[in-house]
């Protein structure tokens, strides 16, 4: 399975909680609520056995995977936001008419230092940058670890936006607790009644495990509902020393009932294959279906009883 890319950034998790002198910047800066990438909720195993495919009624393999992808993603994610978080519930250090400016920070056992800089570059629209440097290191030695820039500021956040992850300088800097390297872009925007989450990996790995190259993009809408597609050239069935090629559409009603296909190559999927999979509103398996290269299909179940009669893609 598609595995090992959380990424634990604990720089400044304990800098303080004095509010901001200047909330109109606090306003610029997504949270990790706005770039969670969401999945129907359940009881769900924690991780699934490539062998254990399940029987109907059973928890369905391919709901399992829509939620590991999701978990691991939000942790890279979310844990870069919480860090923009922590550091914005200090006093900023020194504010201008369009600009302010936060730390240096370093907790205690942290071999890294922090700032945060936020730029307004017109109304409702501004540039941000988190940049790390070695604690012991001087500010010209500050590199931009997380910047981006969004729009539409307002009290819930930023209503559209992008950033950028360099994950390998936080690794150098202190690979105890960020031991994932590689590259993440992530977008984020309103669509009708719903927002859309779009996060790509570039060569993301933990060590020498296999590394994840995707591209996902995540829909949720108001009544609970939602979509993942999920693109990625990585460990996603059998040993990690032998990642596929997959394609992900991964779909679900208000209930949580949903549907997923997927098509795998390459590694332990050979020349190809393709599965489908739907489960229930308690995410029990209703059907599923796969086919080989070669044209076998094996099927269980009624697709009748699918929530969805068709792919997403």
């Amino acid at each position: 399975m598609w595995r090992g890319l959380f990424v634990t950034l604990g720089v400044c998790a304990g800098c303080g909680a004095g509010p901001a002198s200047n909330d109109s910047f606090l306003t610029a800066l997504p949270s990790r609520q706005t770039l969670e990438v969401t999945a129907p909720t359940a009881r769900a195993p924690a991780a699934l056995s490539a062998s254990s495919a399940p029987a109907l009624g059973e928890t369905a393999s391919l709901y399992v995977l829509t939620r590991q992808m999701t978990a691991q993603v939000n942790g890279i994610v979310g844990g870069a936001l919480d860090m923009l978080g922590h550091i914005s519930r200090t006093p900023p250090a020194a504010v201008s008419a369009d600009s302010a400016v936060w730390g240096p920070f370093s907790e205690p056992l942290s071999p890294v230092a922090a700032r945060l800089l936020v730029t307004r570059v017109a109304p409702g629209s501004h540039r941000f940058v988190l940049e790390l440097r070695p604690r012991s290191g001087q500010d010209s030695d500050f590199e931009p670890f997380l910047q981006g820039g969004s729009t539409g500021a307002g009290p819930g956040g930023p209503s559209e936006g992008t950033f950028a992850l360099d994950l390998d300088l936080v690794h150098r800097l202190d690979p105890v607790a960020a031991p994932a390297e590689g590259q993440l872009v992530a977008g984020w925007g309103v669509v009708p009644v719903g927002r859309q989450v779009r996060v790509a990996l570039g060569d993301v790995h933990v060590g020498s495990e296999p590394s994840t190259t995707a591209e996902i993009v995540s829909t949720m809408l108001a009544d609970g509902s939602g979509s993942l597609v999920f693109d990625a050239e990585a460990n996603l069935a059998g040993e990690p020393e032998t990642p596929e090629a997959g394609k992900v559409g991964s779909r679900w009603d208000p209930t949580g009932a949903g549907r997923a296909d997927v098509e795998l190559s390459g590694g332990e999927a050979g020349d190809g294959a393709r599965i489908t999979e739907c489960w229930d509103a308690d995410f029990g398996r209703v059907y599923a279906e796969g086919m080989s290269a070669d044209g076998g299909v094996a099927s269980e179940g009624d697709p009748a009883a699918c929530a969805f009669s068709e792919p997403l893609r």
